[in-house]
């Protein structure tokens, strides 16, 4: 049966790097999938302004859909994951095939908040990195990657990010069966150290 993986953690916490390292360490029989792809699309929230909605709230996201999909994955049963264009905030009109698999993983920041979707995995994971340098890597990546302005992003992230990252991303600490430290050093050599400690959890 396949084995389903929660990384979960802040926004710029190192999920992404981590899961893709699992992913390499596991071998062909491993997938990722980013929570991120399960946003709502931004043509069906009334009234969507991207200055002012609130990304990182659980219900930005349809879970109920990810743990539909997650449910058919540890089934063996293939299925069409959405993927979301994180410039236009608008689900692509393609999908991606995902088919079976001995491990998924999945990233994200709310896996371990939503009930539906906590029960599934069979290992979690919580990132932690300090907040100055998730903000600083959120920055980064915003601004170099998805065409935003570093004052969009400040405001943003003083607006909802952290007070949303206090109320549903720290309290899945206490959830996971793993918590693994993101300094601000972290390269390749942690990432696949980071892999090792999970892939124990899975032997």
């Amino acid at each position: 049966m396949t084995k389903l993986i929660a990384i979960t953690g802040g926004s710029g916490a190192g999920k992404t790097t981590v899961a893709n390292a699992l992913a390499r360490r596991l071998g062909a029989g491993a997938v990722v999938i980013a929570e991120d792809d399960y946003y709502r699309c931004s043509s069906r929230v009334t009234d969507f302004n991207p200055a002012t909605y609130n990304f990182d709230i659980p219900s930005s996201k349809e879970h109920a859909l990810l743990a539909e999909h997650l449910a058919l994955a540890k089934s063996g049963v293939a299925f069409d994951k959405p993927v979301y264009d994180l410039v236009t905030h608008t689900r692509t009109a393609e999908v991606e095939r995902i088919v079976h698999a001995n491990w998924v993983i999945v990233e994200g920041i709310h896996l371990l908040a939503a009930d539906e979707l906590r029960d599934l995995f069979d290992v979690s994971v919580f990132m932690h990195s300090d907040e100055s340098l998730r903000l600083g890597r959120r920055m980064i990546r915003d601004v170099e990657s998805r065409g935003r302005t570093a004052k969009s992003v400040l405001a943003q992230f003083f607006t909802h990010v952290r007070a949303m990252h206090e109320a549903y991303v720290e309290p899945q600490r206490a959830l996971a069966d793993l918590v693994i430290v993101c300094p601000y050093e972290a390269g390749p050599t942690h990432a696949d150290q980071s892999a090792a400690q999970i892939a124990e959890r899975l032997a």
